[in-house]
């Protein structure tokens, strides 16, 4: 018995071969999409990956937050203080109250821009700060000053001005400002 042609059921043509230099045989139309990257790694690979991008995040959120001076705990850790140095010097009885002022001879020291250093208990260097410009007043020549700062914590503090020995002071005391200090010859 013969089939007539239009009966025999029809056969797909083979496929063709790969063109030269591509790589691997090419899928066909309806075959499903191959994974994605993610799915040909290792499950140590994409974890190795989240851990880099973990570490790189929060890197740079402490550095942009740092840059921002975002760390005010720093801040909390210090204080400051003001006070003056009164120059009781005879020698400045020219000068009318108000008019500008130094120390003369043997208080030549003292004067506008002269070191004023905070020590803690431990006697190491904490703070400094320096004399503003001084004024004439009826106790003698008068320098205010401030410091900024000072690390707070130590059992207490010394102030001293230019060489002029220091003025001792508990954290609370300094805290309050209006520190005094008198030299001179009157």
């Amino acid at each position: 018995m013969t089939v007539p042609p239009e009966q025999l059921p029809s056969i797909p043509p083979p496929p063709e071969p790969p063109a030269s230099g591509s790589e691997g045989p090419v899928p066909a139309p309806d075959a499903p999409a191959a994974g994605s990257r993610w799915d040909r790694l290792s499950r140590t690979a994409v974890l190795a990956v989240g851990v880099v991008l973990g570490v790189a995040v929060t890197g740079g959120c402490w550095l942009i937050v740092s840059l921002a001076g975002g760390d005010a705990s720093s801040a909390e850790k210090t204080f400051g203080t003001s006070g003056t140095l009164t120059l009781a010097d005879s020698s400045l009885s020219f000068l009318a109250e108000g008019e500008d002022c130094t120390g003369l001879d043997g208080y030549s020291d003292i004067h506008r821009g002269a070191q004023v250093n905070v020590t803690g208990a431990d006697g190491t260097l904490v703070a400094t700060g320096e004399l503003e410009a001084g004024k004439k007043t009826a106790l003698g020549c008068e320098f205010p000053f401030s410091i900024e700062g000072i690390p707070q914590g130590s059992k207490f503090y010394t102030v001293e001005v230019s060489h002029r020995g220091g003025l001792t002071q508990t954290e609370g005391e300094l805290r309050s400002g209006g520190l005094a200090f008198t030299i001179g010859n009157d």
